[in-house]
């Protein structure tokens, strides 16, 4: 696994909670603001945020500051074509940097720089050279995010430092292992993913959207058949949003009630798991962003 500059080290600031990975889906990915919408009201703490593709994205606008209500705002207005539009600039560097995900960057983020953003967060690309993961951890916000979310057939590769890089679901559709990597280095949080993308949920009602594993199981060959990134993941969400088509951008409402439904339900599951691990702290935790921000 390759990485930019590596996994910024360990800081007095650095705290155990909720490792947050949060995959790909396109539109269906505007769960995940219903995910953090709740982790705030809630006051869970988050310890780093590891996106791919829209997961990157919104995690990162998210870590940003920028409200949960201006991110659905931005999404009710999204369209396909917004994408296409961009597909085939006329000269390689122009088309990089005037595509539609580095416009919302170079509008919204105030900072340039990964490391510079209110919690640590990873991004995840593909490397289409070595088909391996591509983790930024620090360097260039809006190239990471570009990378992160080219999607083949929409948005060209864009090239960084030597690498052609493509969106991270191609290799990390849910990026837990990278989440997981944070926590070993900085203490027994929990790593919570989110996955959106796949058609096939694994649940056969909405009312079973949460899954829990505990390190038996993850290390058993019970999960032999699942896919490789469920080894990481102590709780799972699989917001019912699988039938929501992933260019369809007019349901960005009901896509983030779907991810606040089941991180709801997946709350007891959090609280015990962090008091187990004497992670939760005893003090309410300081907002920022207006209370739309994380608890830090």
């Amino acid at each position: 696994m390759q990485a930019c500059e590596g996994f910024s080290g360990d800081t007095e600031e650095s705290k155990s909670g909720i490792a947050l990975a949060l995959g790909g889906g396109f539109s269906r990915g505007f769960a995940h603001l219903g995910v953090l919408e709740v982790l705030a009201q809630e006051r869970i703490p988050i310890s780093t945020i590891v996106g791919t593709s829209v997961g990157a994205l919104l995690g990162a606008a998210y870590a940003h500051g920028i409200s949960v209500t201006d991110l659905c705002d931005l999404g009710r207005r999204v369209h396909i074509r917004d994408f296409l539009r961009f597909q085939s600039s006329g000269r390689k560097a122009e088309g990089q940097r005037n595509d539609c995900i580095g416009q919302f960057v170079q509008e919204w983020f105030r900072v340039k720089l990964i490391e510079e953003l209110a919690v640590p967060v990873s991004i995840v690309a593909t490397d289409l050279d070595t088909a391996a993961p591509y983790v930024f951890s620090r360097g260039p916000l809006e190239v990471a995010i570009r990378a992160s979310c080219a999607f083949p057939g929409l948005v060209k590769p864009v090239e960084h430092e030597g690498h052609l890089l493509a969106d991270g679901c191609i290799v990390a559709p849910v990026p837990t292992e990278i989440a997981a990597r944070y926590n070993d280095r900085h203490g027994n949080g929990c790593v919570l993913g989110v996955n959106v993308s796949s058609k096939d949920t694994a649940f056969a009602s909405s009312d079973n959207v949460v899954r829990v594993f505990d390190s038996r199981y993850r290390a058993s060959n019970r999960i032999a058949a699942e896919p490789s990134w469920r080894r990481y993941v102590d709780v799972l969400l699989e917001p019912q949003v699988h039938h929501i088509e992933w260019g369809d951008f007019s349901r960005v409402d009901e896509a983030v009630a779907a991810g606040a439904v089941a991180m709801r339900r997946a709350l007891p599951h959090i609280r015990e798991f962090l008091l187990r691990h004497a992670e939760l702290p005893t003090a309410p935790g300081v907002p920022f962003g207006g209370g739309q921000g994380l608890t830090l």
